[in-house]
C-alpha cells in the first residue's frame, strides 16, 4: 500500500494542517491586535489609564491631606491597593511602599536615568571642584530644584502684594535668604570634611555673579518644545562665553534661534500623546504592577515655598498654579484586579471559536472515518447472520479499504463455501432417492414372500430404510431452502389458515395446542417456505413437550410486523447451546440415534426458511419453564 494513502498518514497531514490554521489565526489575532489588549475588546492598559484619569480628576478637587483616604476607597473599591508616588518610589499620601527594584526602575522616566542631561551637566560643571559621587550631584540637583520652586513661588503669596515696594522687596529678600541657607545646610549634610571647603570656594564663586545672568536650570517651562540634543546645542550656541549660564542678550538669542515655542500644557490631564503607563509582573512574592503618570495640582502657601509632597515630581506650571506628575503606581496580588490587569471574559469567544474552528475543521476527517468504519461493522453482522450476499463496496485506497475489501473477499469466499456444501448435500440426496426407492420396492416384495419368522426382520430393515429416506428428505429440504431470493416468490399468506393446515398435517391434534391467531392476519412470505418452517417447529414441540404440558401457538402484529410465537412446556435447552440453535448439523444430545431426532437440520431448515421470506426467527427459555420461538415476518 502507498504510504501517502495510508490512513496515518492522512490523520498527520491532517493534524498538520489544523496547527497551521491555528497559526495563521494566532498570527492575524496579533497583528491585528484582536483579543483582550486589542480597542476590539477592551485593551488592559485603556482600562488603568481610564481608571487613573478618574482617580487623577478625583485627586485635583481634594486637598493632599484627603489624598490617602481616597485612594483608600478606590483600592477598596477595585480589589486593589493604589499607590502615589514619585519616580524615586516615595508616597504621596499613605506609608512609603516596599517596592521591587524592576518597579523602581519603571517609576523612574527615562530622562531621570541619563547622566548627560543639561540640568544634570550643568550640576557637574558647577560643582567639579567637590569630586561628589553621583548620590551626591543627585541630592544637590534635588535641592537646587526645591529651592527654584520655592523661589519662584515666593511671587505669588496674596500677602507680599499687600505691602508697599520696600515691605516687598525687604520680605522678598528674606525669604530668599531663609531658602538659600536652607539649601546650603542641606548640601553640607552630605559633604564629606574634606569637600567642605571647596564648598565654600564654589558658593562664593556663585555669589559674585552678576545678577543679570540666568543659570541653565531657570530656563523653566517656557523653552521651546526640544529634546536632550536640540536644547544643548541650541544651548551652546547661545551661551557665548561658555560660562553655563545666559545672559539677557544670550536669552534673546536662545529664544529667537529656537525652532518652535512649547504649547501651553493642558489643564488637568496629561498631554494628547497619552500618560506614561507601563505594565510588568515580579516574583517572591509573586504581584501585578500597573503604573500611569498622573497630574497632580498644588497651590503654595503662604510662605511661598510648596508642600513637601512636591520634592522628586515634575512640575507643570500653569498661572498661579503648578500641576506636577506623579505616577499612580496599582498593585494585585492576582491577575484579575477587577478585570484591570487582565479580564477573562474576552478571551471566552476566541477560545470557544479555536475550538469550533477544529471541531469543525476535524469534523469531515472524523466522518470520513468512522462512517465507513460502521458500513464495514453493518456489513459483517449481516454476514454472520449468514446474508453472504452482501458487501462493503468501498474504493478507499487506505486502511480501512483494506478491511472492506477483505471482508468482500471473504464474504464471497463464504457464499462460496455454503453454496458447494449445499449443491453437495443436494445432489447427494438426489442421488439416494432412487436407490432408497428400489430398496424400499425391493422390501415390500420380500416381505410378501416371506414367512411369519421372516416377516419381523424384515419390518426391522424397512424402518430403517425409512429412516433413511426421512434423513435424505431433510438433506433436500435443507438445500432447497438456501436457494437464490430471486427464486423465491413473495406473496400474501394468511397465517391462520397455514397453521391450520400445518398442524393437521403434522397430527398435533392429538396433543394439547392452545391456538390464538386471528384470521385477519396476513403476512408477506413464500406458502412452503412457511409452512416448512412452522411444520419443523411444531414437530419438535410434539415430539419433546407434547406431553409436559399445551403447546401455544399465538401470532400478534406489532406496527407493520407479525409476530408469531410458539412455546411449549418442556425441558427446555442449555444456555450454553442456545447461541448455536439454529446451525447446521447441531444437536444439544451427544448421542444421535432413532429416539432423540434426525440430523440436527431442522431448526436450520427453519432459520434458512424464514430469511428467504425476508423474516427473523429467534429462540429463548421461558421464565416459567420451556421454549420459545419468534418468527418476525413482515405483515401484508
Amino acid at each position: 500500500m502507498d504510504i501517502r494513502s495510508s490512513l496515518f498518514t492522512k490523520i498527520i497531514a491532517w493534524f498538520i494542517l489544523n496547527l497551521v490554521l491555528l497559526a495563521i489565526a494566532l498570527g492575524i489575532i496579533f497583528k491585528y491586535r484582536i483579543g483582550p489588549a486589542s480597542p476590539f475588546v477592551g485593551p488592559s492598559e485603556t482600562r488603568i489609564r481610564n481608571v487613573a484619569r478618574h482617580v487623577s480628576d478625583r485627586l485635583l478637587e481634594l486637598p493632599s491631606s484627603e489624598w490617602e483616604t481616597e485612594l483608600g476607597r478606590f483600592s477598596a473599591n477595585y480589589d486593589v491597593t493604589f499607590h502615589l508616588c514619585t519616580a524615586e518610589g516615595q508616597a504621596l499620601a499613605g506609608p512609603n511602599p516596599t517596592l521591587p527594584e524592576p518597579v523602581l526602575q519603571a517609576l523612574r522616566p527615562a530622562e531621570r536615568n541619563q547622566p548627560s542631561s543639561l540640568f544634570r551637566q550643568f550640576v557637574q560643571r558647577t560643582y567639579a571642584d567637590l569630586n561628589a559621587t553621583e548620590t551626591q550631584l543627585t541630592h544637590i540637583e534635588s535641592a537646587w530644584t526645591r529651592r527654584s520652586r520655592a523661589v519662584r513661588e515666593i511671587g505669588n503669596d496674596p500677602a507680599l502684594r499687600q505691602m508697599n515696594h520696600e515691605e516687598r522687596q525687604a520680605e522678598t529678600t528674606k525669604r530668599r535668604d531663609n531658602l538659600t541657607a536652607s539649601f546650603h545646610k542641606s548640601i553640607e549634610s552630605i559633604l564629606r570634611p574634606e569637600q567642605k571647603p571647596a564648598y565654600a570656594r564654589i558658593n562664593a564663586r556663585l555669589s559674585s555673579r552678576p545678577g543679570n545672568r540666568l543659570p541653565f536650570h531657570r530656563l523653566g517651562f517656557g523653552l521651546p518644545r526640544m529634546n536632550d540634543q536640540q536644547l544643548a546645542r541650541h544651548f551652546n550656541q547661545a551661551d557665548a562665553n561658555k560660562d553655563g549660564t545666559l545672559d539677557p542678550r544670550e536669552m534673546r538669542r536662545f529664544i529667537l534661534n529656537a525652532p518652535r515655542p512649547l504649547p501651553r500644557p493642558s489643564q488637568g490631564h496629561p498631554p494628547e500623546r497619552g500618560p506614561r503607563t507601563f505594565m510588568l509582573t515580579t516574583k517572591s512574592p509573586e504581584r501585578y504592577w500597573a503604573g500611569v503618570d498622573i497630574p497632580l495640582r498644588i497651590q503654595a502657601d503662604h510662605t511661598g515655598a510648596p508642600p513637601e509632597d512636591a520634592t522628586g515630581l515634575r512640575p507643570v506650571r500653569r498661572r498661579d498654579e503648578t500641576h506636577y506628575l506623579a505616577t499612580l503606581l496599582i498593585e494585585s496580588d492576582t491577575l484579575g484586579g477587577k478585570s484591570l490587569f487582565s479580564d477573562p471574559l474576552p478571551w471566552i469567544p476566541i477560545f470557544l471559536g479555536a475550538i469550533s474552528l477544529s471541531a469543525l475543521f476535524w469534523l469531515p476527517m472524523v466522518r470520513n472515518i468512522t462512517r465507513p468504519i460502521a458500513e464495514v461493522t453493518a456489513a459483517t453482522e449481516q454476514i454472520a447472520e449468514g446474508r453472504f450476499e452482501t458487501r462493503v463496496g468501498t474504493n478507499r485506497a487506505d486502511e480501512i479499504g483494506r478491511v472492506g475489501q477483505a471482508v468482500d473477499h471473504m464474504a464471497d469466499r463464504l457464499a462460496g463455501f455454503v453454496k458447494g456444501q449445499k449443491r453437495f448435500l443436494g445432489d447427494i440426496s438426489h442421488e439416494l432417492c432412487s436407490p432408497i426407492a428400489r430398496i424400499q420396492a425391493a422390501l415390500a416384495n420380500l416381505e410378501q414372500r416371506s414367512d411369519d419368522t421372516q416377516k419381523k426382520y424384515v419390518q426391522d430393515l424397512r424402518e430403517e430404510v425409512e429412516h433413511m429416506s426421512e434423513l435424505v428428505d431433510e438433506l433436500l429440504m435443507f438445500s432447497r431452502a438456501g436457494m437464490k431470493p430471486a427464486e423465491i416468490k413473495l406473496q400474501p399468506v394468511s397465517l391462520e389458515e397455514t397453521a391450520r393446515r400445518v398442524i393437521d398435517r403434522e397430527g398435533a391434534a392429538a396433543v394439547s395446542l392452545q391456538v390464538d391467531i386471528p384470521e385477519n392476519l396476513k403476512v408477506i412470505a413464500d406458502p412452503t417456505l412457511l409452512a416448512r418452517a412452522l411444520g419443523n417447529l411444531l414437530r419438535n414441540a410434539v415430539r419433546y413437550a407434547g406431553e409436559a404440558g399445551p403447546i401455544e401457538l399465538t401470532a400478534k402484529k406489532e406496527l407493520n410486523q407479525i409476530k408469531l410465537a410458539l412455546a411449549d412446556h418442556g425441558p427446555g435447552i442449555s444456555t450454553d447451546a442456545l447461541p448455536h440453535i439454529f446451525d447446521p448439523f447441531f444437536r444439544p444430545e451427544q448421542d444421535r440415534s432413532r429416539d432423540t431426532g434426525g440430523a440436527g437440520l431442522g431448526l436450520s431448515i427453519v432459520k434458512s426458511c424464514i430469511e428467504a421470506c425476508g423474516g427473523k426467527v429467534a429462540c429463548a427459555n421461558r421464565d416459567s419453564g420451556g421454549l420459545e420461538f419468534t418468527l418476525t415476518l413482515k405483515s401484508a
